[in-house]
């Protein structure tokens, strides 16, 4: 078990959560539709126990958010947790996320969303917006077909550019990628840094592989010319023209000093294809001489390919978050993953919790109270078995602690 004065301690930091997708506050029958920008996937899977509705660490998880001021002697029924919750939501009105984080001891929650809304306000939540439109112009119907898991990502996708293009004063796209870089994305990135963006995220392996070819300009702009006015790109023009786009999204990026996430590892659909969102097929990205300025976010640590992500943080431009694998794994093996990432490079590791709704009963909060409660109680084994092997000094765990919780978040992002 964590050693119980470490534990303690660690319950106090006030984190800064790397990775959400936090709700604005809803009125009855109301919907928050720039939460993300893909549709519900169609095809079944088999959802992991954490995530399963009869978890009974939601029942904590409620009891703690919405009861914590009254006796807990007996669990609480279903009714009582839903009219409580419903109670602070009434109450809290507007504050009611800001509420949240403060009952789970986070600072602040970067919010990966479309836009943000009421509610969900700086400095407490700050905005990461999604990249992937930008990398899809052309008739996604060929690669929408590829896999029927992906056909709800390029649906969003296609909504998503479109507003780009409302935003931009276009009607339509520019005939040439060069009107495209600099009118629909480069504009479309310097509004949203304006706007208060300090990532922008993609989640590219929901779509295709995370395997980036290198190629030039010109083979890029005669693939957009031919197909931007109509017809169907054979998958591997597009993906060169998704190469080249996205590499100078990249380039974009490091000089606005605007880190990108990208989703890697497992994801929440029935035919996500792991293999193609191995960290390691990012390396020659990330080796890119050109590309050194830019900052790499390799959002859910990778997992479960968490100790390829561990050799890839000696990369002076990549980190890491470990959000999603505080519900995806038991807490003691999260403490592994933690200890063997802190006996590497400490200095690039960070908390997230990957908060989401999935029903409207277990939401977000919901999600965020296990995550944040999994992520500090894994950090508190991982330490404590460093400091029993005479690795570090308590001083020196509570160092760490505080850098993964908080600090090496807050000097990424250069937050006050």
């Amino acid at each position: 078990m964590a050693d119980p004065e470490l534990l303690a301690a660690i319950n106090q930091i006030k984190a800064i959560d790397n990775h959400a997708h936090p709700k604005r506050p809803l009125k009855e029958g109301e919907s928050d539709p720039a939460t993300d920008f893909a549709d519900p996937f169609d095809s079944p899977f088999d959802v992991p126990v954490r995530l399963r509705l009869d978890n009974p660490e939601y029942n904590s998880a409620q009891q703690a958010l919405y009861l914590s001021g009254e006796p807990q002697t007996t669990k609480a029924s279903a009714e009582q947790l839903a009219s409580a919750k419903k109670r602070a939501r009434e109450e809290k009105g507007e504050q009611f996320p800001a509420w949240i984080l403060d009952r789970l001891n986070i600072d602040v929650m970067f919010a990966n969303r479309v836009a943000m809304g009421s509610g969900l306000k700086a400095p407490r939540f700050l905005w990461v917006p999604y990249g992937d439109a930008f990398l899809f112009p052309l008739d996604n119907t060929d690669a929408g077909a590829a896999n029927p898991d992906y056909r709800a990502q390029f649906n969003g996708a296609t909504r998503l550019l479109q507003a780009h293009l409302r935003d931009a004063g276009l009607s339509q796209l520019p005939d040439a990628l060069a009107g495209y870089l600099s009118k629909v994305v480069d504009a479309t990135i310097a509004r949203q840094k304006s706007s208060g963006a300090v990532a922008l995220k993609f989640t590219l392996a929901y779509m295709r592989t995370l395997d980036f070819g290198n190629p030039s300009e010109g083979e890029a702009a005669r693939i957009y010319a031919r197909f931007v006015k109509g017809g169907v790109p054979s998958p591997a023009d597009y993906k060169t023209l998704q190469d080249f786009i996205f590499r100078h999204i990249a380039m974009k990026s490091g000089e606005l000093d605007l880190p990108l996430h990208i989703h890697t590892g497992a994801g929440a659909s029935g035919y996500f294809n792991q293999t193609g969102a191995s960290p390691f097929l990012l390396e020659p990205l990330l080796n890119d001489p050109k590309l050194r300025r830019t900052k790499f976010v390799l959002v859910h640590g990778g997992s479960p390919f968490a100790q390829q992500t561990r050799m890839l943080l000696y990369k002076p431009n990549v980190y890491a978050d470990f959000s999603a694998q505080t519900f995806l794994l038991s807490t003691r093996e999260l403490s592994v993953v933690l200890r063997s990432w802190l006996e590497f490079v400490p200095e690039k590791v960070m908390f997230g919790t990957d908060a989401f709704e999935i029903t409207p009963e277990v939401g977000w909060p919901e999600i965020a109270w296990l995550s944040n409660h999994s992520a500090r109680e894994a950090l508190g084994l991982a330490l404590t078995g460093m400091m029993a092997d005479g690795q570090i000094t308590r001083e020196q765990a509570l160092e760490l602690a505080r850098s993964v919780l908080r600090e090496n978040a807050r000097k990424l992002y250069a937050l006050p």
